[in-house]
């Protein structure tokens, strides 16, 4: 929350309905998921932009792309998302012979990041479930009144335009922009150093409030792995707040703003 000219740190609590999620129009709500589409798929799927994908998605000849396919003979362009649930037998041949090339075809910021696949669902690198969520549950029924990042402006056009801005990120890029690191996250005693080095390192900004926070920081999110999504959600909503206030935000390539889209923090090579 933006409180005369300070950015207050609430803790992070989880959302049980996703659908019912309501942006203030003054918000930039950060997904950790991808917000975009590989260019090689949306020009197999004769897709123009992010944005008429999302009009799409759902309905007419994409009736079913949310469906994710349970069977190899399931799999098409229209219906991309594979496998539905992780069973023996299950391969990546699968998704590759249905979809050809595109089917693993990375965007550009996903080949710098490292990023998993959009449409393969199974494996400790996969995005494409809450991907699959966002797009449906929060991003097409408010489509109208959402400002996509960076498909219709730069950050600095669109924050205070009027509509909650929405834009994707990746914890650990955000991360690193506060020149900190987490050396195991699933450890609470590795959380805790880091939450503490960010308190050094931050914690005086002029910016930024964190007193709701501290402790949270300090003690690692708690020491069981359940700390992991929690620590990523207020170590992330510094580091982007520190960004913003600082105007230091790297802007996306000329070639994401259409279809593939950005990652926040993250600098283009």
């Amino acid at each position: 929350m933006l409180r005369r000219g300070r950015y207050i740190v609430a803790p992070p609590r989880p959302i049980e309905d996703v659908g019912a999620l309501e942006l203030s129009p003054d918000a930039l709500a950060a997904f950790d998921c991808p917000i975009g589409l590989p260019n090689a798929y949306a020009t197999k799927a004769g897709l123009r932009s992010f944005r008429a994908a999302l009009r799409a998605f759902g309905a007419g000849r994409f009736d079913r792309f949310y469906d994710f396919a349970g069977s190899p003979a399931e799999i098409a362009i229209e219906r991309p998302f594979y496998p539905l649930r992780g069973l023996k037998g299950t391969s990546r041949d699968h998704l590759r012979t249905a979809l050809g090339d595109v089917a693993f075809a990375p965007r550009a910021c996903d080949r710098q990041a490292g990023a998993g696949p959009i449409f393969w669902l199974v494996g400790p690198r996969q995005v494409g479930r809450s991907a699959a969520c966002v797009w449906r549950e929060i991003l097409t029924p408010k489509l109208e009144e959402l400002a996509l990042w960076p498909f219709d402006g730069t950050l600095a056009e669109l924050i205070g335009a009027g509509r909650p801005v929405v834009a994707e990120m990746y914890p650990a890029f955000l991360l690193r922009t506060l020149s900190v690191a987490v050396a195991r996250k699933s450890d609470g005693e590795a959380r805790a150093a880091c939450g503490r080095a960010i308190l050094h390192r931050v914690g005086a900004h002029p910016g930024l409030e964190l007193g709701a926070v501290r402790a949270l920081l300090r003690g690692g999110f708690g020491r069981s792995r359940a700390g992991e999504d929690p620590f990523d959600a207020t170590t992330a909503c510094i580091a982007l707040a520190r960004l913003v206030l600082d105007g230091a935000v790297p802007e996306a390539p000329d070639g994401a703003r259409a279809v593939e889209g950005w990652i926040l923090g993250l600098a283009p090579s």
